[in-house]
């Protein structure tokens, strides 16, 4: 089966994002209101200790969600206005790809995903905007992520040329049907943007049999 080509949105009108993906925008206050209602009443006597505690645990993964998508629709309406620049400087490879696997984790501390970084350069560093290649990898990593089961694998990878550090997020596993298109129109415009704006550009981005699959690359100066 040939892979297929997935878009990155090049533009967002936020009124009409909001307007359309509201349902989903509300879905994780809908948790915490419910299951925060449910610790507050006590419960009965089989509401067990276990049960608060899984309850706890769905109310903080909810309000990580909402913090994340939140933080997302900020940078949308700052992109828009063209608030957003970008601050490049010397930075260490393999620090900041292992900053960006603890920023996605910690927006998503169940996950049961497996993660590999592959730098196949001999280069230690680069010349990037630190927390705007943070986000972008970590945004990735949430993109392809949604392709596959959640004891798949996500590779990141990092591959250099002539004029060009060249990065590879990569997901192999059981496929599955996307559970958000919020986070898959979200992710794939603020990407992009801040890829754009360090006079980056995306390689490629695919659904694979096996998961999906974006690339990128970044001048090296």
């Amino acid at each position: 089966m040939a892979n297929i080509k997935l878009e990155l949105p090049a533009h967002l009108d936020l009124n009409q994002f909001i307007s359309d993906e509201a349902h989903d925008l509300r879905t994780p206050f809908n948790h915490v209101m419910g299951f925060s209602k449910i610790l507050l009443g006590g419960g009965s006597a089989a509401y067990t200790a276990e049960m608060q505690k899984e309850d706890l645990g769905t109310i903080y993964r909810s309000g990580q969600r909402a913090l994340w998508t939140l933080n997302g629709l900020i940078d949308i309406a700052r992109l828009n206005r063209h608030e957003k620049e970008a601050s490049p400087e010397d930075l260490d490879i393999l620090s900041v790809v292992e900053q960006s696997l603890a920023h996605w984790r910690k927006f998503h501390p169940a996950t049961t995903l497996q993660t590999e970084i592959q730098i196949l350069t001999s280069a230690s560093h680069l010349y990037a905007d630190e927390a705007l290649l943070r986000q972008i990898l970590s945004g990735f990593i949430l993109y392809v992520a949604q392709y596959v089961d959640p004891r798949a694998k996500v590779t990141l990878t990092i591959e250099e040329e002539e004029d060009w550090f060249v990065f590879s997020v990569t997901s192999t596993g059981t496929k599955v049907q996307p559970f958000s298109q919020l986070d898959l129109d979200m992710q794939g415009y603020i990407n992009r943007a801040f890829i754009e704006l360090q006079r980056g550009e995306i390689r490629s981005a695919e659904e694979t049999d096996d998961g999906a699959s974006i690339k990128f690359a970044l001048p090296k100066q």
